[in-house]
């Protein structure tokens, strides 16, 4: 399959929302699993006019990348036979898409493609170790990291030079199962990892506990794998850290999303804030926003604002990260279920004007987009 090959429309208009004006639009309808990725980074080019996406037939296995033209509606195939998320990634400056590709049982080469031209660059790698998570990109648009499972209880972080073709071990744990790492951004000095204390796996691989009685929390590292700082979220400083993070553009940050206590009723809980940043170094995080049980947060790459879908009703949220203030931009109807394409996982275009999001409530999982109303954002930002 060449990238390109075929070009389809699918995309069915829904819309627009009563309340906040949003423009809804279907971008998939074709009776297969579609799913936008994740919510970390956005998925997209600069101009925000195209959008990387999933495809398969089955729930497990293989799928294919596909890529979504916001202007036209157009879906093309980019590249077939990926094994899912793990080794996603998409660069600091938006315009390239990294995924893995298996081509021998022990090696896989990364395939780097570029969103508006669909160019492509392979890069081969020997050896390399089982990718587990997705993956994550330095600004240099070289340096490729993401974690494995070195034995039954370890796990670690891989860094690769995709240029020379090599890679190596920079961090083992026997906790981060779901490290989920992040570059930082800006200086790419920092990779953000999640902690998921206390995780147990039997002989066969398989998940015991995700995590044990504390839960999970997010630390750092530097570049070179040293350097661990525990960041102050998750117990005891706040409730359980969720799994959901990402950093805020480049100021800095890290935004994130912790659980409520099981003894907390749904009003303390939506009360005490369920959204909240962190700085490394700073004693304690802050609330950024309340009122929702809020579950995967994305910021835009101006550090300003965040969008992220909510438990029970599947809202999706978007809100000023400075104020706090937030608006419901639409209902999404998904269904929360097990499967990681029946959850939302909301992003934000690069320029904003566009959140793009999954939901399964046809009963099959969807790519939509949903538009951003000229002026919302800003009315959030001045208070």
């Amino acid at each position: 399959m060449q990238p390109g090959a075929i070009t389809v429309r699918e995309a069915i208009n829904r819309g627009t929302d009563p309340d906040s004006g949003a423009q809804i639009t279907q971008l998939t309808s074709a009776p297969a699993i579609h799913h936008n990725i994740y919510g970390e980074v956005p998925y997209m080019d600069p101009s925000s006019r195209w959008l990387m996406f999933e495809l398969s037939y089955r729930p497990y296995g293989l799928v294919e990348i596909w890529r979504a033209d916001l202007q036209t509606n157009w879906l093309t195939p980019v590249c077939e036979k990926v094994p899912g998320i793990r080794g996603v990634a998409v660069s600091t400056a938006q315009r390239y898409f990294y995924c893995q590709r298996q081509y021998a049982p022990d090696s896989c080469e990364i395939v780097r493609t570029d969103t508006a031209t669909l160019d492509q660059e392979t890069y081969r790698l020997e050896g390399l170790p089982e990718i587990g998570t997705l993956g994550s990109i330095a600004p240099d648009n070289n340096t490729y990291i993401f974690a494995t499972r070195l034995d039954r209880q370890l796990f670690g972080i891989v860094k690769c030079d995709l240029a020379a073709g090599t890679w190596q071990v920079i961090h083992e744990g026997t906790d981060i199962c779901n490290a989920h790492p992040q570059v930082e951004p800006g200086r790419a000095k920092d990779y953000l990892i999640q902690h998921n204390r206390g995780c147990e796996f039997d002989d066969q691989g398989r998940v015991v506990k995700s995590t044990g009685p504390i839960g999970a929390t997010l630390y750092l590292i530097d570049s070179s794998g040293g350097n661990y700082r525990e960041l102050p979220v998750g117990q005891p400083h706040t409730w359980r850290v969720q799994g959901h993070q990402c950093w805020i553009g480049t100021t800095g940050e890290i935004l994130l999303t912790i659980n409520g206590s099981p003894t907390a009723s749904y009003d303390e809980m939506k009360q005490a804030g369920l959204l909240l940043a962190v700085r490394p170094g700073e004693p304690e995080a802050r609330v950024v926003t309340n009122d929702f049980l809020y579950s995967h947060p994305n910021a835009s790459r101006d550090g300003r604002f965040f969008v992220s879908d909510t438990f029970y009703d599947a809202a999706i949220v978007v809100g000023s990260i400075k104020t706090g203030n937030k608006r419901v931009l639409c209902q999404s109807g998904a269904s929360f279920g097990s499967p990681q394409y029946t959850h939302v996982h909301p992003y934000f275009s690069p320029d904003c004007k566009w959140v793009i999001y999954n939901s399964d409530y046809t009963g099959l999982p969807h790519v939509y987009a949903a538009s951003v109303p000229e002026g919302l954002l800003e009315e959030l930002e001045a208070g």
